[in-house]
């Protein structure tokens, strides 16, 4: 038998039991909030009737008072009858379910009624001077004036709906005891029953639960099984998974252990790799550095000789002036001198300049590999604060604006190298503004909760944007997009990547050709949140 249909069995005659108890529970629940509903009914009648009675005794009382004072303006006012008989009508609706209050009530509608043709009666003789007769009328004993009707149908109204009152709460508290029983009735059944299925849990499954268990732990603990658990239910297909899950696990162990001996190779074989690309990274920078070394000594010949050459052909010049030659001859030499001579040496000085430089470039390209940093946390407000202030010339002259975020947190870094980082950026930013409109710049940092332990600072600018074509390799040395805005050998980005990386932060950048750009610096917001890139 499945473990499935065993369960059923031990749940199923309890449970059954619960079910039926519950069913009876939900009814007198529901007697119970019926009588509860009919007793509030009845209080909620008795209380409107109240309300009737009181504008009723007022209005008697106006009466009286206004015979006193011979003004027969507060007698039978109309708002008050308007009031009252929307009181007798509420009165009226709640009474619906019961025909004899029903009548009740249209009793007591006739008895105002009465009362309030009375009323006018007594206004209109006030008003015609015959006060005196309504007086003596109000000293007997009896009469409309006394509203004896209308206070005998409302106290028998009263009364009635005071016994149903009684009536219900009685009904309401049988239904409130019986559901007293029940409910102690299905607790006790829950119980019993809780207590049989366990009872039958242990007897019948708890045994072999036992031996499921022990055979689990043995499995934790890397020892070897019990002997397996009998029968077709879900325990001892459950303990046989264990069981092949075990020789498994021998299996997989016996497997460990080789792939552990293969991964001590590989590691091995991994540090002699490492140990190999750190001397061919000091042979490239050796080779940088000899290459930069042996490449000046012939540029700075070919600087020297551009320079003597352009000296002598202004001797030349002046030694052509002296000659007694025609006008025309002197005129062409002199085009060919200033035209074509000076024109090449002028390349030959830019092109001179340009390797110089990218020379410089690689070299301290290769540098920034090897320097090595000092982390402290770093103020990035004052650093920010000291780039903008050295720049205020280069500002001023675009008629730029520069924006620094108030209370920017602070990041743990090397502050040179930090400096230099924002110091590329805003001079980038500075550099490639749109001469047609306000630049703006602005330097902040992104709200966040730090969870991957940096802070992500931003220097965003409207200038004139990069095209998205051209996004992948702004970081990649010797690329330069806007190459006649202003000078540079393009690796200044690059050189920012690499500070970026060696301090474990990132950055990238979003831009719009002719909106602006934004270039983001995540950095350690923390000691031991990110860690720095050793040299080498």
């Amino acid at each position: 038998m499945k473990l499935v249909t065993k369960g059923w069995l031990i749940v199923a005659i309890p449970s059954l039991f619960e079910v039926v108890l519950l069913a009876s529970l939900f009814k007198t629940q529901a007697d119970a909030e019926e009588a509860e509903r009919w007793a509030a009914h009845s209080a909620l009648v008795m209380n409107h009737a109240s309300d009737v009675r009181e504008p009723m005794l007022l209005e008697s009382a106006r009466i009286r008072n206004a015979v006193i004072i011979n003004d027969p303006t507060p007698i039978s006012r109309p708002e008050m009858w308007a009031d009252v008989d929307a009181k007798i009508g509420e009165l009226q609706k709640l009474v619906e379910d019961n025909t004899e209050q029903e009548r009740a009530v249209a009793g007591i509608r006739e008895a105002v009624a009465n009362y309030r043709t009375w009323a006018d009666s007594a206004r209109q003789r006030m008003q015609n001077g015959q006060r005196e007769a309504l007086i003596a009328q109000l000293r007997d004993e009896a009469g409309p004036h006394r509203l004896a009707e209308f206070r005998t149908r409302l106290a028998r109204f009263i009364e009635t709906e005071r016994q149903l009152a009684i009536e219900r709460n009685e009904d309401l508290q049988d239904a409130r005891d019986s559901q007293t029983i029940l409910l102690i009735a299905a607790v006790l059944g829950s119980i019993l029953a809780a207590g049989l299925a366990s009872y039958a849990f242990t007897r019948n499954i708890g045994k072999r639960v036992e031996v499921l268990t022990e055979n689990a732990r043995r499995l934790a603990d890397g020892g070897e099984l019990a002997e397996r658990v009998r029968g077709n239910d879900e325990i001892s297909q459950l303990d046989d998974v264990l069981h092949r899950t075990s020789e498994r696990l021998t299996r997989a162990n016996e497997e460990a252990v080789r792939y552990r001996t293969e991964i001590e190779q590989r590691a091995r074989e991994l540090d002699e790799v490492n140990t190999h690309l750190r001397a061919q990274t000091q042979d490239n920078e050796m080779f940088i550095y000899s290459v930069s070394h042996d490449l000046r000594s012939p540029l700075v010949n070919l600087q020297g000789f551009s320079k003597e050459i352009m000296h002598a052909t202004k001797d030349l010049s002046a030694e052509i002036e002296a000659l007694e030659a025609p006008a025309a001859n002197k005129r062409r030499i002199r085009e060919l001198i200033d035209d074509d001579l000076h024109t090449s040496l002028r390349f030959i000085q830019n092109a001179v300049t340009r390797a110089a430089g990218i020379i410089d470039a690689m070299l301290r390209l290769s540098r920034a590999g090897r320097v090595e940093y000092l982390p402290v946390m770093t103020d990035i407000n004052a650093i920010a604060q000291r780039i903008v202030d050295a720049m205020s010339g280069s500002i001023r002259a675009k008629g730029a604006t520069v924006v620094i975020q108030p209370d920017l947190p602070p990041a743990y870094g090397d502050p040179t190298a930090v400096e230099q980082v924002f110091g590329n950026l805003v001079g980038n930013a500075v550099n490639y503004l749109d001469a047609q409109r306000p630049g703006q710049i602005e330097v902040g940092c992104l709200a966040g909760d730090g969870s991957d332990g940096l802070n992500t600072y931003f220097v965003r600018d409207n200038g004139l944007g990069i095209a998205s074509a051209h996004l992948g390799r702004m970081f990649s040395a010797f690329q330069r997009l806007h190459g006649n805005v202003a000078q540079g050998e393009g690796i200044g980005l690059a050189l920012v990547k690499r500070v970026v990386e060696r301090h474990g932060g990132r950055i990238w950048v979003e831009s719009s050709e002719g909106v602006g750009s934004t270039f983001f610096v995540a950095l350690p917001a923390q000691p031991g949140q990110a860690g720095l890139v050793s040299a080498g």
